[in-house]
């Protein structure tokens, strides 16, 4: 899978961000949030369409971290609209096969950076209002979350390149970049050089605009449980946001502070403090819909999901829905695959505390009240060894809860897994003391 390797500017903003735990909310409806431990992140919008590009990043031309990928020109991109037609939404589909797979929240872009909105916005030109005859998609979600026993989570982007197409260049700049601002076309232009009174009214302008959008997707559609920005600028305040919904959980990517921390793709390179998420990417080829269908494989998700939880974070992992508004087949497989093993090892990470720091061990560990679980990745092949846990009583494996040898010298124990009790996933052992 081909991810980022250079953090985008416009987004700059959510990585400069320090820990926001201090202002963390202690609204009681907000606390599910610190073990809810996986969520579904659903990046949809008009790059499906075509299905060769990137969500929003698809038109922007010159990315570092996808030289040489195919690009379509701002011009024809926002012209997708025109084909955007989801004649098969299925929301409730996609959600109840992620409840059945352990899901607990989700997270669908309302609003990715190329600006069309996916709901009939009273603001803006560019959103179902103008398009499939002002259908909204969003309520369907929101019921189909409901139905599903999942938490309500909205992504905005506060970033709009539709919005300000004729003000911004569509050629990534990187740091020193000097060269030329692209337009529509991708063809060199001269940027506007507008006075600061000029500036400072499209600015007003601007927030004004985003501020709306916000305040309708908290006011229209009862409880959000979580919104989750992606850049600036910060147009609405957090109190604001508490004002419409009080027990909403807020990311840090708009405001540099916010109620949990968000690391993205890569795992951070130390255990974070507080609430945390690491989104990630299930579908490969970028973050929206590619005509390919390719998935990583459920070993692999699952490895990334034991080391979060062994850390205390919750996954989020990404799914891109075709733009008929259906999920592809090898999602759903993908799913039930993830389900499965959630039946039998489940147990061992949601609900349950992350693993000591003080813990030197070679695999991610958790915990619950006397029992420690340790997660024996796919192809890992050596033996577990964890130091300073102390003298069990039993090592078992979840999935067939059958014993395994161990012993414990000194301050470490070691716990052999045969050969043939691996599986092609994380097999985890529960150590009880």
């Amino acid at each position: 899978m081909s991810l980022p390797r250079a953090i985008p500017a416009v987004l700059a903003l959510a990585f400069a961000a320090g820990p926001p735990q201090a202002g963390r909310t202690a609204h009681p409806d907000a606390q599910w949030f610190g073990g809810a431990g996986l969520g579904l992140f659903l990046h949809w919008g008009l790059s499906s369409v075509d299905g060769r590009i990137d969500l929003s990043w698809g038109m922007m031309a010159e990315t570092p971290w996808d030289r040489g990928a195919f690009k379509l020109a701002p011009e024809q991109y926002f012209r997708l609209a025109e084909r955007f037609k989801p004649d098969k939404y299925s929301p409730d589909l996609w959600l109840q096969a992620a409840k059945k797979a352990g899901f607990r929240y989700a997270v669908l872009t309302a609003r990715h950076h190329e600006g069309f909105a996916l709901w009939p916005s009273a603001f803006g030109e560019f959103s179902t209002k103008n398009h499939l005859g002002g259908q909204d998609l969003l309520k369907p979600y929101v019921e189909a979350c409901r139905k599903a026993g999942l938490k309500v989570g909205l992504y905005y982007s506060p970033p709009d390149w539709y919005y300000n197409r004729h003000r911004m260049s569509f050629r990534y700049r990187g740091q020193g970049d000097a060269g030329p601002a692209f337009g529509l076309r991708h063809e060199p232009v001269m940027l506007p050089n507008p006075s600061p009174e000029e500036r400072r009214k499209w600015d007003e302008g601007f927030h004004a605009y985003i501020r709306g959008q916000v305040e309708e997707l908290l006011t229209r559609y009862g409880k959000i449980d979580l919104i989750w920005f992606d850049g600036g600028p910060a147009a609405i305040t957090v109190e604001r946001i508490r004002e419409l919904q009080p027990g909403i959980v807020i990311n840090p990517r708009m405001h540099g502070k916010g109620d949990f921390q968000t690391p993205e793709v890569h795992f951070p390179k130390e255990r974070p403090q507080g609430w945390w998420e690491l989104c990630s990417i299930w579908n490969s080829g970028g973050w929206g819909y590619t005509a390919k269908e390719n998935y990583r494989s459920t070993a692999s998700v699952l490895a990334e999901f034991v080391k979060v939880r062994a850390w205390g974070g919750n996954l989020l992992v990404n799914m891109g829905p075709r733009p008929n508004g259906e999920l592809p087949e090898v999602a759903y497989q993908r799913l039930a695959e993830f389900g499965d093993w959630m039946k039998h090892s489940g147990t061992a990470v949601m609900d349950v505390a992350p693993g000591p720091e003080t813990a030197a061990a070679n695999v991610p560990v958790t915990r619950r009240d006397r029992v420690w679980y340790l997660h024996a990745l796919p192809g890992m092949k050596e033996a577990v060894r964890v130091g300073g846990a102390g003298r069990p009583a039993e090592a078992r494996l979840l999935r067939t809860g059958a014993a395994v040898p161990f012993r414990h010298e000194g301050e470490t124990l070691t716990v052999e897994i045969p050969a043939e009790q691996r599986s092609a996933l994380v097999d985890v052992v529960a150590v009880r003391f």
